[in-house]
């Protein structure tokens, strides 16, 4: 398909365009250029105290969405000691304001100076009210947190995010959970999303809990799932998508290595719980079983089927989905990012997004393990190229550096904050925050989705 811009944002990227369909069309002109371009914009464009901002150095998890609905994507961080240390810091809310990303977390988030362990969360309408809440999976024995959206007022004054620990939308966890991960989906067909939290090293285990309808939930693990299933060992990922095309969903889980394993989890393994259609969960599938750590759950190929990509502490790998077995069940095809020595070690969260326009997504692995100490590794961004479903991945820099690859990444968001059309980058960093403003030319004008075939990129 072939892929058109519609208009130019600035006179100057007219005039860039402009020049460079000339250079392309002229045999006797070079026809090299960048696959990728950004400029840091961290000091116009981020708006926050500098220990919560540029110099924030703390671990951090991010979550984007349109979280005041007025058509542009904020953020959120939540913060929490670096690696495996128990100590809660306040987490930030960074709302759109023409561009600019600013802390407005005592005016509208007011819960969230609080200090918590948190290390993950999801933006998700919990009680169908069409305004998206957050959910929070505390780590270190706290409980997790609903942050409910409170909508607008009667002027349309957006109200912000209240949380309400008596109102006890989520039961109380005993032990106290170390939860590191969790995933919102609706597994029982009632349009209400559900909530899977991932257990790291505690005898609570996983806990799927089930909407009432209302944004209230109930622990019903055990009725719905196998004691092998919610076993788990060093749970670290978690994502609940329908992986087998029978438009019910299912819960995909990552179990890492951990010291004394249960002897129904003990194997490291990508595991698919498959629902019957009901919402309870009856058979368990190893999908990948060599040393996985985070996964991302996309159509990387576009041939309607959902597949999955594995930070392996080894080599990474994607899981193309090739279809079901006779028994109903995703079958997978395990290919190794070409060209990619960033890709053979640790690595951290995963985000994709079609950084250059082509209609292929673009897969971003943060380097930074946040169990094990260490921030000298670069950020990788892995290039989708192709014609669907023929789609390939590799590394453009075969292991060297940009200025988009940043170092010590905890997280990474891909959102386009300035309305552009084209997504930008929010990197958070051992060494602080840091936002890229996607300058790539983008090929639409003649160009076939993937073709790359009579443009290269070089290092600058």
């Amino acid at each position: 398909m072939t892929h058109y811009r519609a208009s130019c944002p600035t006179p100057l990227r007219c005039f860039c365009a402009l020049l460079l369909s000339l250079c392309l069309a002229s045999p006797g002109m070079a026809q090299t250029v960048e696959w990728l371009s950004f400029i840091d914009v961290t000091d116009t464009k981020l708006s926050a105290d500098s220990s919560l901002g540029s110099n924030d150095t703390v671990e951090k998890d991010l979550i984007a969405g349109d979280m005041d609905k007025d058509g542009d994507t904020d953020l959120l961080i939540v913060r929490k000691v670096r690696f495996s240390n128990a100590g809660g810091l306040r987490n930030v809310l960074l709302m759109n304001e023409n561009g600019v990303l600013t802390d407005r977390t005592a005016t509208l988030a007011p819960d969230m100076l609080d200090q918590t362990d948190d290390r993950d969360v999801v933006l998700v309408d919990l009680n169908g009210d069409t305004w998206p809440d957050l959910v929070t999976a505390t780590t270190f024995t706290e409980q997790p947190r609903i942050y409910m959206n409170l909508g607008e007022n009667g002027s349309g004054t957006w109200l912000g995010f209240d949380y309400d620990p008596k109102e006890g939308r989520l039961p109380t966890f005993s032990p106290g959970p170390k939860f590191c991960a969790l995933a919102a989906g609706d597994v029982t067909g009632d349009d209400r999303p559900d909530i899977y939290f991932v257990d790291y090293d505690n005898n609570l285990e996983d806990r799927l809990l089930i909407n009432n309808g209302n944004g209230f939930f109930t622990d019903e693990t055990t009725s719905r799932m196998t004691l092998a299933m919610y076993e788990s060992v060093f749970g670290t990922d978690a994502a609940i998508v329908d992986i087998d095309g029978d438009d019910d969903l299912d819960i995909i889980k990552n179990n890492a290595s951990g010291s004394s394993p249960p002897p129904d989890a003990s194997e490291p393994a990508v595991r698919i719980f498959y629902n019957d259609g009901s919402g309870n969960f009856t058979f368990m599938q190893l999908a990948y079983t060599v040393a996985p750590y985070m996964i991302e759950v996309a159509d990387f190929d576009q041939n309607g089927r959902q597949d999955i990509y594995v930070v392996d502490d080894a080599q990474d790998a994607i899981l193309f989905n090739t279809g079901n077995d006779g028994q109903g069940h995703a079958q997978f095809n395990a290919v190794a990012p070409s060209n990619s020595p960033a890709t053979n070690f640790f690595g951290g969260n995963t985000k994709v997004g079609d950084l250059d326009g082509d209609g292929i997504l673009e897969i971003l692995v943060a380097d930074v393990d946040t169990d094990i100490e260490g921030c000298n590794r670069k950020m990788t961004i892995l290039r989708g190229t192709g014609t669907p479903p023929n789609i390939t991945y590799s590394d453009p820099l075969t292991g060297g550096t940009r200025n988009y690859t940043t170092s010590g990444t905890f997280d990474v968001e891909v959102l386009d904050w300035n309305g552009d059309g084209q997504l930008d980058i929010f990197a958070a960093t051992c060494t602080g925050n840091v936002m890229l403003e996607n300058v790539s030319p983008m090929f639409f004008d003649g160009f076939e989705s993937g073709d790359t075939s009579d443009w290269s990129s070089t290092t600058p």
